[in-house]
């Protein structure tokens, strides 16, 4: 079975689609895909809001809530506890397909009556501020992170305490304004680095205790900007640097962003894998053009976030925790042979569905928990589901569905809610010429008189509660009594940017979720990586970077 060349019928853009890839397609009995990856990882991503949450009151009981949802919006939105009660029941809104309307039509209409989970947030102590999360404890804007305690403004930090404005830092205590960052004690401002304690400004390094400003080091200390120094010189100096400083730590966060570039880059984080293409990958094989891969994971293709024991992957995101045989899936866990859904938990056989968990052979269901032989939330005998889910996936081929994701405009959030706006960026008049909902951010006009002193030293307990202007983007924000303490705790400066403002800052730290073609900057060799080719970093290869850093 040759390869074969397929144009994205959005972009215009020519992709190949695999031997492995039409194989795997066929264990569907789908299609072969009729956009580009990136346009499909938009489309799933624009179904899924992680961060923006609202106060509210669920629609079931009248208590005040915290929802993903915004007012006055289009769904039935119950609290955690409602939603997940036996005081109703998502069987009541089944319905009989109709076979003279499409089907994304039907679907979407289900989905805006079946109530809606205010929250995903469980078993989480204090943690109310919390989304995508699991076992928090005292977290505070925490988004998809688990078993951590005592952090706050961070995406992706799992097992951790005392973290703040940090991205994918795992295992890890006391760490300020980092991304990529795991098994770390006591960093700030620290990238891809692993194994580090008591630093500042790391960028790729390893097993480092004490050092300042310093790019791919393995098991060194005492070094500044790669240089090493005695403890007394060390100590020194980087007490000059001022850390305690807003304008200080701005301006080394400029000159470590050009020192960086003088040092070659590796093409790609990648730990322990094997026949793999894309960045931040560990434990990793024959998983190719993906992005934030946690194994054990082998066999996937284009998935950006997932791992944790994966197999048979291909187009998804946000998947993980013994997932088999998943095509163009989101924010699901813990299944097998499951397609063209968004937010399936511990469920098998499972397409075109929407927030089901613990069932299986379910097919355009919504909010369903352990369900079998559903169709529109709709009970069947098993003879008859297979019998109706055949018609329907020929109704699905002649009008043009099957295999088709749902449609950005189906989605209950507005466009700049999601993920989508994260990674692949809209306008508001370009998201509205397609047909998209957009919400605009609330305009308050907010003065505040109160000034952020310079130092952390100068702060007093009364900035707590203050209401704070962003100076980027005049975003209102305040500080709470822990994260004061813990700023206090670390040395670090009252930050002079709302969180979503520095949450921005951090992504754009990181790489696109695209690969390139490149050549290793010291060998020539060909490398597939996520720095574009016209971008100003080194970039060495494996052997070469390896050759260098050792």
């Amino acid at each position: 079975m040759p390869e074969l060349t397929q144009t994205c019928r959005i972009t215009g853009k020519e992709f190949v689609v695999t031997e492995w890839e039409q194989d795997f397609l066929q264990k569907f009995g789908l299609p072969l895909p009729t956009l580009c990856i990136e346009e499909r990882h938009r489309r799933r991503l624009s179904h899924r809001n992680e961060r923006k949450i609202y106060n509210a009151k669920c629609d079931l009981t009248g208590e005040p809530i915290v929802s993903l949802y915004s007012p006055g919006g289009p769904c039935t939105v119950y609290s955690q506890d409602a939603w997940w009660s036996d005081k109703w029941d998502a069987k009541d809104y089944g319905c009989d397909y109709d076979f003279s309307k499409p089907f994304f039509q039907q679907f979407h209409e289900l989905r805006q009556v079946v109530p809606r989970l205010s929250l995903m947030n469980s078993q989480g102590e204090n943690s109310e501020y919390c989304n995508m999360s699991l076992s928090n404890k005292n977290c505070y804007l925490v988004f998809g992170g688990d078993y951590s305690e005592d952090c706050m403004y961070s995406i992706f930090c799992m097992y951790c305490k005392d973290n703040v404005d940090v991205y994918w830092v795992n295992e890890s205590e006391l760490v300020y304004d980092s991304t990529d960052c795991t098994k770390c004690y006591n960093l700030k401002y620290c990238q891809n680095s692993h194994n580090c304690k008591d630093s500042s400004f790391l960028f790729e390094c390893r097993n480092c205790d004490d050092c300042f400003g310093c790019v791919g080091l393995r098991s060194k200390r005492y070094h500044i900007f790669n240089k090493l120094y005695s403890k007394e010189d060390y100590e020194r100096k980087v007490k000059g640097y001022r850390l305690d400083s807003w304008t200080a730590v701005e301006k080394m966060k400029k000159e470590f962003a050009e020192f960086k570039l003088k040092y070659p880059h590796k093409f790609a984080s990648t730990v322990n894998c094997e026949g793999c293409t894309g960045d931040y990958l560990s434990n990793a094989n024959n998983v190719s053009n993906s992005f934030g891969i946690e194994g054990p994971a082998e066999d996937m293709k284009d998935v950006f976030l997932g791992g944790w024991v994966a197999k048979d992957i291909l187009s998804s995101d946000h998947v993980g925790h013994k997932p088999e045989l998943f095509y163009e899936m989101t924010g699901s866990v813990d299944g097998y042979h499951n397609a063209l859904s968004a937010c399936s938990w511990w469920s098998n056989d499972v397409f075109y569905c929407d927030l089901v968990s613990n069932g299986h052979d379910l097919f355009g269901c919504v909010c369903l928990n352990r369900g079998e032989y559903c169709i529109l939330n709709k009970q069947y005998s098993k003879d008859e589901y297979f019998d109706l889910r055949a018609r329907i996936v020929e109704h699905m081929k002649s009008t043009g569905e099957w295999g088709e994701f749902c449609p950005m405009k189906d989605s209950l959030f507005a466009y700049n809610e999601t993920v989508a706006q994260d990674y692949f960026p809209m306008t508001k008049s370009e998201a509205l010429s397609q047909g998209l909902k957009w919400l605009d951010e609330e305009v308050r006009e907010m003065q505040s008189d109160y000034v952020i002193p310079d130092s952390i030293n100068d702060v007093s307990d009364d900035i707590v509660g203050k209401p704070l202007v962003c100076e980027k983007t005049g975003r209102p924000y305040k500080i709470i009594p822990r994260e004061l303490e813990l700023y206090k705790k670390m040395g670090v400066p009252i930050p002079h940017y709302a969180p979503e403002t520095r949450n921005a800052l951090r992504l754009a730290m990181r790489n696109p979720i695209i690969s390139f073609d490149r050549s290793c900057a010291k060998c020539a060799a060909k490398v597939v990586t996520s720095y574009a080719p016209e971008r100003r970093e080194i970039v060495y290869c494996d052997k070469c970077y390896l050759e260098t850093v050792y």
